[in-house]
C-alpha cells in the first residue's frame, strides 16, 4: 500500500508541473510519451438486504509510456497499481500504415466493446455489468485489424490463460474476431453495426471449469451478485452484436453478449446472456468523436458536460443446464464534466434489482450514488 501511495503522490505532483512529458530524438524518428491516470471514487449505498458500506477509494492508478519509432511502429507499456496490487495492463508493440494494424503482446482481444474501453473513458464509474460478465480480459497474443471507409475487420489468436496465472500444464487458446459495418459516415458523424465472436479452449490448469461472475455497476462493491460455475466444460463460444451512433452532440451505444459452453455428454450445455443500451448528450461546447480503428466513441472534449442514461439486463440462469447464476436489471443516470483535457468529474445514480437466484443475498433491490474525480494524461 505504501508503494501505491508513493506512486500516486508522484503522479499528482508530476502532473501539476507538466501534464505530458514527451521525449524526441534529434532526427525525429523516435518519440516517448509518459502516460498515466488516477481515479478517486466515492459512493453512498442504500440497500434493503445485503449490507453495503459507504466507501471512498483510489480505484485505479496507472503509469506507463507510449513509444513511437520509425514512423509506423508504436509500443506501449502500462502498469496498474490499484488496491495495493501491481498488475500488467497494455504491453504490446504494433505496426500501422493507416489502414492495417498488426499488434503483438498483452492486450484486449478483438471481441465485444464495453469492457475494452479504458476506465477513464467509461461513461459511468463501472462498466456495464453484461460487459464485465461476458466480455474478455487482456490476454497474450497477436491480432490484425483492417479499416476502410465502410468496413473494419479484426481477428486474433491468444492464449486463454491470464498472464499472472502460474499454474503448470498446457495452456488453452482462443480465436476471436470482430466485424464493423458503417452504413452512415459523414465527417465526424458515424453509425456502425458490428458482430464479434470468440472460441476458447481451456488448458489443464482450469480443470474443465468456467466461471462467469459480475457485481453491481460499481467498483466500490466487491460482492459478486451474479455467479455461474460451469463444470464439465469442453470449450466455450461467445457471440456479440453492437451498435454505436455518434451524431454531433448525441451518442448511443448498445451491445448484446452471449456465452455458450459445450459440456460433456452427461450434462446439458450452458447459455448465459445480457444486453445494455446507453445514450449521451453533450452540453456546452462539446461534441462527440469517433475512433475508426477501434470503433469507439471519443469524449466530447474540454469544458463540456455529458448527460447519460443506461439500462442493462444480465442473465446467468439456465434451467436446462441446472445452473442458476442469477439475473440482474440495473438502471443508471449520470453526468460528466470535463474541466480540461486532463481532469474530469463524474456523478451517477443507479438502481439495481436482483432475482431470487442472486449469489449474494438472493432477491433484493438497492441503489447507489457514486462520484469520481479523475486525472489522466
Amino acid at each position: 500500500m505504501k508503494h501505491t501511495l508513493l506512486i500516486l503522490i508522484l503522479l499528482v505532483c508530476y502532473a501539476s508541473v507538466s501534464a505530458q512529458l514527451t521525449l524526441k530524438s534529434e532526427k525525429g524518428d523516435f518519440e516517448a510519451r509518459l502516460i498515466g491516470r488516477v481515479l478517486f471514487d466515492g459512493g453512498v449505498f442504500f440497500s434493503d438486504k445485503t449490507s453495503l458500506g459507504n466507501a471512498v477509494e483510489v480505484y485505479d492508478v496507472r503509469l506507463g509510456t507510449v513509444v513511437r519509432f520509425l514512423e509506423r511502429w508504436t509500443g506501449k507499456i502500462e502498469m496498474g497499481f490499484a488496491k495495493s496490487k501491481v498488475s500488467m495492463k497494455d504491453i504490446y508493440i504494433e505496426y500501422s500504415d493507416g489502414k492495417s494494424l498488426l499488434r503483438v503482446g498483452h492486450c484486449f482481444e478483438p471481441f465485444s466493446l464495453e469492457y475494452r474501453i479504458g476506465t477513464s473513458d467509461m461513461k459511468f464509474n463501472g462498466a456495464a455489468v453484461t460487459g464485465i460478465a461476458f466480455g474478455d480480459r487482456r490476454k497474450l497474443g497477436i491480432s490484425y485489424t483492417y479499416d476502410c471507409d465502410v468496413l473494419n475487420v479484426s481477428g486474433g489468436v491468444f492464449s486463454d490463460k491470464d498472464i499472472d496465472n502460474t499454474e503448470k500444464g498446457d495452456e488453452g487458446y482462443a480465436l476471436s474476431g470482430r466485424v464493423l459495418f458503417r452504413p452512415y459516415s459523414r465527417e465526424k458523424n458515424v453509425i456502425h453495426v458490428g458482430v464479434s465472436s470468440r472460441f476458447g479452449v481451456q488448458g489443464e490448469a482450469e480443470e474443465n471449469k468456467i466461471t462467469y461472475s459480475a457485481g453491481a455497476p460499481s467498483n466500490l462493491i466487491p460482492e459478486k451478485f451474479l455467479k455461474a460455475e460451469v463444470t464439465e466444460a469442453i470449450n466455450e463460444w461467445k457471440f456479440g452484436a453492437e451498435v454505436v451512433m455518434v451524431l454531433d452532440k448525441w451518442y448511443f451505444q448498445s451491445e448484446y453478449l452471449m456465452a455458450h459452453v459445450n459440456r460433456k455428454a452427461a450434462v446439458e450445455n450452458y447459455n448465459g446472456d445480457g444486453w445494455y443500451a446507453q445514450v449521451g448528450y453533450a452540453l456546452l461546447n462539446g461534441r462527440y468523436g469517433y475512433n475508426r480503428m477501434s470503433g469507439m466513441a471519443s469524449t466530447p472534449g474540454a469544458k463540456s458536460l455529458e448527460i447519460l442514461c443506461r439500462y442493462n439486463i444480465t442473465n446467468m440462469n439456465d434451467k436446462d443446464a441446472g445452473i442458476m447464476g442469477g439475473k440482474q436489471n440495473d438502471f443508471s443516470i449520470g453526468g460528466i464534466y470535463y474541466f480540461n483535457k486532463y481532469v474530469a468529474a463524474k456523478m451517477s445514480y443507479s438502481l439495481v434489482s436482483l432475482d431470487k437466484h442472486a449469489h449474494e443475498g438472493g432477491k433484493q433491490t438497492f441503489s447507489m450514488i457514486q462520484g469520481r474525480v479523475q486525472l489522466s494524461f
